[in-house]
């Protein structure tokens, strides 16, 4: 896929046009998915997961990052006056071509699929639009714009922006950011009013992403508002099926149920803790089998 066009606006930010998949993505996404517009913030929270995950992994090898010790964590705040949700993690970043990259294109495979699949109905794309890799575009079911702005884990990065309202351009900008990490700004739409309020928020953390590992703040709390529980290392006995499956589905966006599921614990000779889930086609052992040790 060629890259987008820029084009020169004010104030240094320059103008990118979406690439015609990516604005037919869009259009499914905004007009097709609007019963399930929650999972929008299930989606920027797996994304911000997968950022810490990101820098930790790092980390492990390369000591001269931003922020070193800074809390992996991510922080949730809403102005229900304005209708304004902001998303804020502390991974590992973009810089201003990775933004581009990341925000800008979709996977033309990725993003063909997707519209193929939509197009046959073939299943509940609220449950599977990450395995498409086409997740983060789910904001603009209920946002009038988005900003992202980030800054990279290498200390010489510098912060950028990217802004888009869900037509056919974006645009990317230098931006004010002190901090390693991402933060997303959703201004909601009029009749997505209600995802600026606490008890919404805090409904949807509980329901999709109680198990993502790191510490999901709202507000100003200093209490995590998802449990950052690990199946794997509770007695089987404390876990009810509808955990088990609740984990199968927010792991792998799988909308099938597992066939099966083994959940080992030994202490001798090695400590070891594994969940295994077996899906229920064969073809989708390799993406959608999910299992964790520690």
């Amino acid at each position: 896929m060629a890259e987008p066009t820029p084009t020169t606006g004010q104030n240094e930010a320059e103008s990118y046009s979406f690439k015609a998949e990516t604005r037919q993505l869009l259009n499914i996404l905004i007009h097709s998915l609007y019963k399930d517009r929650e999972v929008f913030l299930r989606e920027l929270l797996s994304n911000a997961s997968d950022a810490l995950n990101r820098i930790r992994f790092e980390m492990l090898t390369d000591h001269q990052v931003l922020d070193p010790g800074v809390e992996l964590q991510v922080r949730i705040t809403a102005d229900k006056e304005n209708r304004l949700l902001t998303i804020q993690d502390t991974g590992i970043g973009m810089t201003r071509d990775e933004i581009i990259e990341n925000l800008g294109t979709i996977a033309q495979s990725g993003a063909r699929k997707f519209m193929q699949a939509s197009q046959a109905k073939q299943a509940d794309f609220a449950q599977v639009i990450g395995q498409f890799g086409v997740g983060f575009y789910s904001v603009f079911m209920v946002a009038d714009w988005v900003r992202v702005t980030s800054r990279s884990y290498k200390p010489r990065a510098k912060a950028v922006s990217w802004y888009a309202t869900g037509e056919d351009t974006f645009e990317v900008s230098a931006a004010e950011m002190s901090e390693r990490g991402t933060k997303v700004e959703v201004k909601l739409k009029e009749d997505a009013a209600e995802f600026a309020e606490e008890y919404r928020l805090k409904e949807i953390i509980h329901k999709h992403s109680d198990y993502i590992g790191f510490p999901i703040y709202l507000g100003d709390g200093k209490e995590p508002e998802n449990k950052q529980s690990s199946l794997w290392r509770k007695p089987k006995q404390e876990v009810t099926e509808e955990q088990y499956k609740d984990f199968y589905r927010q792991v792998t966006l799988d909308f099938e149920e597992p066939l099966m599921h083994i959940h080992m614990i030994t202490d001798v000779p090695v400590q070891l803790y594994a969940l295994l889930y077996v899906p229920r086609k064969s073809e989708r052992a390799s993406s959608h089998c999910a299992s964790r040790m520690g």
